[in-house]
């Protein structure tokens, strides 16, 4: 009889139970291996509330979303079918250690699987119960009582007080960065400055010795970026590009800043700039003075990180950079832009 009843009530639980598909979180991106957590504790939560959570594509679906408000989460799940929202839970995480409650809780209501409450209403009051009748006691036979002592001594203790507490100031929770080396080659364009043949030829007003000119150069690109948060990484950039054949030249800047991404996406914009230090060979000119520089340099980059949720992003960016002859003269400026295709790593 035992056996055949428990029978009856796995066949009735297993009536009520549904496929329901859990849809990648969105948001859990504190961490690298934050997504796969989150995604494990939300299937924990759907078998614990009796359904089967599953991959694909079913009549219920469970998505859920993590917000950050100051140093709390805040989960939210909404249980949706034939895209239409039929139940919604939320439930707040003082900090990632109370993440896994969280997540359970709100899973439950947006199932529709609350843990029971006390029932709504005020408290019974309790009743007075009023005291059993005594015997009256008789007067003539009742024993008399006699007052007891009273103990006039004085006591004194000595309490030593426990010095107060230090307290500590709160420490800001640190969020795992993320580090990638940056690789990369393209084409550039370059140019040079204007310049007199000497001192006595701009005297005299004679013609320029070597007119500014334009060219066409080979690029590569390296960089390093350090990501302090989801929106923001500081950089550090060279990036190199040289002509062969008659006139060649070679430029080169080392450049440190930082850059913002519009987007934590897949799909993230970007721009951002730096400051450094660069050298230049260029044999358009006949002096060596001239052909050598070597000084300050400063840059502009934007661009765009495809595959960014992965460990290997595919990187499309343009760059401009000035750099300037020697560091008391800022007369004589060299400028490169370049085009360049990337694999961050």
């Amino acid at each position: 009889m035992k056996k055949t009843l428990a029978f009856v009530v796995s066949m009735a639980a297993a009536a009520f139970a549904a496929d329901v598909q859990v849809v990648a979180p969105s948001g859990a991106d504190f961490s690298p291996d934050a997504p796969q957590i989150v995604n494990s504790l939300v299937r924990a939560a759907v078998s614990q509330s009796g359904n089967t959570p599953v991959e694909d594509s079913t009549e219920i679906q469970l998505r859920t979303n993590i917000m950050t408000m100051g140093s709390s989460y805040i989960v939210v799940c909404e249980q949706a079918k034939a895209g239409v929202v039929v139940g919604s839970g939320k439930q707040k995480a003082a900090s990632v250690d109370a993440l896994d409650a969280a997540i359970e809780q709100a899973v439950l209501s947006a199932l529709g699987e609350k843990k029971p409450e006390a029932p709504a209403g005020p408290a019974p009051e309790p009743v007075a119960v009023a005291p059993a009748p005594q015997p009256a006691a008789d007067s003539a036979t009742a024993p008399k009582k006699e007052p007891l002592p009273v103990n006039t001594s004085v006591v004194t203790v000595e309490v030593e007080e426990a010095p107060a507490a230090k307290t500590e100031e709160p420490v800001g929770e640190k969020r795992p960065t993320r580090n990638y080396n940056s690789f990369g080659v393209g084409a550039a364009i370059w140019h040079n400055y204007d310049y007199f043949a000497n001192p006595k030829d701009i005297k005299d007003g004679k013609d320029r010795d070597e007119e500014r000119s334009w060219n066409a150069t080979f690029a590569f690109h390296y960089a390093r970026i350090f990501e302090v948060s989801a929106h923001a990484a500081i950089t550090m950039v060279n990036n190199t590009n040289f002509v062969v054949g008659k006139g060649w030249e070679l430029h080169d800047v080392f450049l440190i800043g930082a850059r913002y991404y519009t987007s934590t996406g897949a799909v993230s914009p970007f721009f951002g700039g730096g400051f450094g230090i660069g050298g230049q060979l260029d044999f358009h000119y006949e002096n060596f003075d001239e052909v050598v520089a070597l000084g300050l340099a400063g840059g502009l980059e934007a661009g765009i990180v495809l595959f960014r949720n992965s460990a290997l992003q595919l990187e499309l960016g343009v760059a401009w950079d000035a750099l300037w002859d020697e560091f008391e003269s800022f007369k004589r400026r060299f400028g490169s832009g370049t085009a360049y295709i990337a694999l961050n790593y």
